[in-house]
């Protein structure tokens, strides 16, 4: 008896034990009343502030007003669901160039950049007030020495810039940073699931949100086409001219061209890894929606990224892929003369630039050639700092090799790594890359090493697949257009990558 008495009295002491490490470990998370309180007062004095601002010097806007409420109620509701936030960032690159907020400059802000900084806000806030520390990240380190670096390149262009256009370049690094963030933010948010299942859950959601926002996409592409061919009308605010391409709601058919050989790689990985039939099939139809599309940008760093994701998944995981891919592609040059045509004008252009012939590149590829060795003049200038982050257009401006400094192709060179080169340097280019580099790396590991003993671990294996050679083919894009920095197509890039982060064996 004396024995069982004992063994109650230990189990006792044990479950008494478990109990107070669970209201310490619950009182940890929750901040003081005290605390609280301030900081819900900090928070309503600042979204005050923020709206009675906004609303002064909007009030005989009307449409503005609504955009401020509107706003201030999508707060509310992400304080409640953050991942909700998550699914409205997705889904706002469907508005793309055909709206934007009126302030914030001459051309106004992407709706998205106020959302985004809404939601990072509201993260921000939350981990402040439950007394969270910032996740560790491996994007943390580069993503950190370079905006300090940043920050340094802008303070120094002030010896040869006006102090207002630093400061409109230091909006646009903000930019870049909250962009990344989506990446932190959304494996943050996977994480904080009460369990695996849900965290598995949550994945697939958003999943399905970039899937359903890339075929709202390119079907806006297709409605653009019929209705709006010409983009002649849009030259005298900015725009480049193109006729009877696909551009959607983007207004450029080399960013969409970009965008959809990103999320077929993606999808196309995914595919591969399936063992779900009806899913395959599924998928094999959205690839061909997408796959149209993209043809039909006529886009020919769009077809170079998407040649170069799906060799990359021939060579590693799939030789049928690969020989299937390039007799899809060949017939459907075939069946579209223009592309045939854009395409064999980016092998002359290519034998003209690197064997120097005497065939001249065609007038695309000319103004190409121009724009890489203006930033290459610029580099030369400011080799280890640059000329300060997203300063080109003023730079290139004063060095005269634009008469204005408001046209969109003004604000960057046609190649993401030159313009890093030319605005942050050396020192700058180096953490910038490194980015991409961990991209790769992770996704590399999370595809090489990763077992995939069920369905869902497969699926995620497809998906580490899709990531590494949808960066691949976006860094090759990255050559040839701006893409790095394309706002839109960073949204769908940092948020699937977060999404990579927590499929690790973590």
């Amino acid at each position: 008896m004396p024995c069982e008495k004992q063994k109650v009295e230990y189990g006792l002491s044990i479950l008494n034990h478990k109990k107070v490490n669970a209201q310490a470990h619950l009182n940890s998370q929750k901040p003081t009343t005290k605390n609280s309180k301030i900081l819900e007062c900090i928070y309503w004095l600042f979204t005050g502030c923020i709206a009675l601002g906004v609303g002064y010097g909007i009030a005989t806007n009307t449409t503005m007003v609504i955009g401020v409420l509107t706003f201030m109620l999508a707060i509310l509701i992400i304080r409640k669901k953050m991942l909700w936030g998550i699914f409205a960032v997705l889904l706002l690159p469907l508005i793309g160039e055909l709206y934007r907020l009126p302030f914030g400059g001459d051309s106004g802000t992407l709706v998205s950049d106020v959302a985004i900084a809404g939601l990072m806000a509201v993260w921000i806030y939350e981990k402040i007030r439950l007394r969270k520390k910032l996740p560790k990240n491996t994007l943390n380190k580069p993503l950190a020495i370079f905006t300090g670096v940043a920050i340094f390149s802008l303070l120094l262009s002030l010896s040869f810039l006006k102090i207002s256009e630093a400061a409109a370049s230091s909006l646009y690094l903000a930019r870049f940073i909250e962009y990344v963030l989506l990446a932190i933010v959304t494996a943050d948010i996977i994480k904080n699931e009460s369990s695996p299942k849900n965290q598995e859950k949550t994945k697939q959601q958003i999943l399905n949100i970039i899937t359903i926002s890339a075929i709202l996409i390119a079907i806006a592409g297709f409605i653009q086409l019929v209705i709006y061919p010409d983009l002649g009308k849009l030259q005298e605010y900015g725009w480049d001219p193109h006729q009877n391409r696909l551009v959607s709601t983007w207004l450029d058919p080399n960013f969409i061209g970009g965008f959809l050989a990103y999320i077929i790689a993606l999808l196309t990985g995914i595919t591969l890894y399936s063992k779900s039939l009806i899913k395959k099939i599924g998928l094999i139809l959205i690839i061909s929606i997408l796959g149209i599309a993209l043809f039909l940008t006529y886009s020919r760093s769009g077809y170079l990224a998407a040649v170069t994701a799906l060799g990359v998944i021939g060579i590693l995981k799939s030789r049928k892929l690969l020989i299937g891919g390039i007799i899809i592609f060949a017939v459907a040059l075939n069946f579209l003369p223009r592309a045939q045509e854009r395409v064999d004008d980016l092998v002359h252009s290519a034998e003209s630039f690197i064997l120097n012939t005497n065939e001249n590149p065609d007038p695309t590829a000319k103004l190409r050639i121009v724009s890489w060795n203006q930033t290459l003049q610029l580099i030369e200038k400011r080799p280890l700092l640059g000329s300060g982050y997203n300063t080109l257009k003023y730079v290139k401006y004063n060095e005269g090799f634009v008469e204005n400094s408001d046209i969109h192709s003004a604000s960057g060179s046609d190649s993401s790594l030159l313009t890093i080169l030319a605005t942050t340097g050396i020192l700058g280019f180096i953490p910038f890359v490194m980015l991409y580099w961990n991209v790769l790396s992770v996704s590399w590991k999370n595809w090489h090493v990763k077992k995939s003993s069920s369905k869902v671990e497969a699926k995620w294996q497809g998906y580490a697949l899709g990531i590494l050679a949808g960066t691949s083919g976006l860094l090759v894009h990255s050559l040839f257009v701006n893409s790095l920095l394309f706002a839109q197509i960073m949204i769908f890039f940092w948020i699937s990558v977060g999404m990579l982060q927590r499929t690790s064996n973590d």
